[in-house]
């Protein structure tokens, strides 16, 4: 039964297999010559905050960085998008067609009319197909992980929906899912072409759905009061001006670096209230006309006299790989999930 998976599948494994050949050869030209560029500009000014200082020297190396992001940037997004895109093409054209065609073509017949039972046919093609396409989700996110190295450090951030995505281990998760998901529509709807616009559109809402609703709490995030005053807005980057004017928030408040703020409503009062720019005009120059004034160096001083404060809530550097474990544990479950009901299904079949 291996045998004959294999050779079923050895012209889709033959094709993915010179596509992850031909990606790896890609990724290894540019990345070497990136990490190059990285490595000299790097040794230039080490360690890497002495580039951004206020000397000439510094500013110009702090350039050079900037135009190394900006150059790579197109082909950032491309690769990202690619890895994230990997395990839906699994799904769509390993696991959609993988029992899909052969019920559809009645092909399935001739192996259960043989001493192999339904269950092990199902588990061998499962097993054998299922392995492959959780490793070539693996190899793509390693040699991402790798190739956007030196732009990770230079961005500050690996929390982005589809960096963290794209990272680590959680395709392999993705990946085992999505197939799991296609292989179960083509048991379900017999038609491999329907099954592979159910699994492409299932994949797609998920991947809508998990990181705006569900990752952010994975696990608890910390959450943080701060008093608005001079010392606070100044280290912020600035003022938001929501609703016409209605809410007021600072930008970017000073979290703790690598962590990934989940929630910042607007400034509040001492009862919880949100406190509406045109509540204090006095602080706001400029306030009412065409243009607020973006100069707000005095504004932390005018505000701290009401008692206000910001909470802001985000999860830590140091949960990212726990929530890299939990998000791929998610996904190998309901895969498993996918998988079990499969077996139950096929099992039940009498014709």
């Amino acid at each position: 039964m291996i045998w004959v998976t294999w050779r079923q599948f050895r012209a889709p494994a033959l094709t993915g297999a010179a596509l992850v050949a031909a990606a790896a050869i890609g990724f290894l030209i540019t990345g070497l010559r990136m990490h190059h560029s990285y490595a000299a500009d790097l040794a230039a000014c080490a360690p890497l905050h002495a580039c951004d200082g206020t000397t000439p020297a510094a500013r110009a190396l702090g350039a050079r960085f900037s135009q190394l992001q900006r150059g790579y940037e197109p082909m950032f997004e491309l690769l990202q998008l690619l890895v994230v895109a990997v395990p839906a093409l699994l799904g769509l054209f390993w696991g959609a067609p993988l029992v899909g065609r052969e019920l559809e073509t009645g092909t399935h017949q001739l192996a259960w009319g043989q001493t192999v039972t339904r269950t092990r046919w199902l588990a061998v093609k499962v097993a054998v197909v299922g392995a492959a396409a959780v490793a070539t989700a693996g190899v793509f996110s390693w040699l991402l992980t790798w190739w956007a190295g030196p732009l990770d450090e230079l961005n500050g951030g690996r929390w982005a929906a589809m960096t963290f995505a794209s990272r680590g281990i959680v395709p392999l998760g993705y990946a085992a899912f999505a197939f799991a998901l296609g292989t179960t529509a083509g048991l379900l709807l017999r038609r491999t072409i329907p099954a592979m616009a159910v699994t492409l559109a299932a994949f797609v809402v998920i991947q809508i759905f998990f990181p705006a609703v569900v990752r952010p709490h994975l696990l608890p995030p910390t959450t943080v009061s701060y008093p608005i005053n001079q010392d606070v807005v100044s280290r912020a980057q600035g003022i938001d001006f929501r609703n016409d004017t209605a809410d007021i928030a600072l930008l970017n408040l000073p979290v703790p670096p690598g962590t990934w703020v989940t929630d910042a409503p607007p400034i509040e009062d001492s009862s919880g209230h949100a406190v509406a720019a045109a509540a204090h005009p006095e602080c706001f120059p400029g306030l009412g006309s065409d243009e607020v004034t973006t100069d707000f160096a005095d504004s932390g001083t005018c505000l701290a006299q009401y008692d206000l404060h910001q909470t802001v809530s985000y999860q830590p550097a140091s949960h990212y790989w726990p929530m890299q474990w939990a998000e791929t544990g998610i996904f190998l479950v309901l895969g498993a999930a996918l998988a079990g009901f499969s077996f139950w299904w096929i099992r039940r079949r009498q014709n």
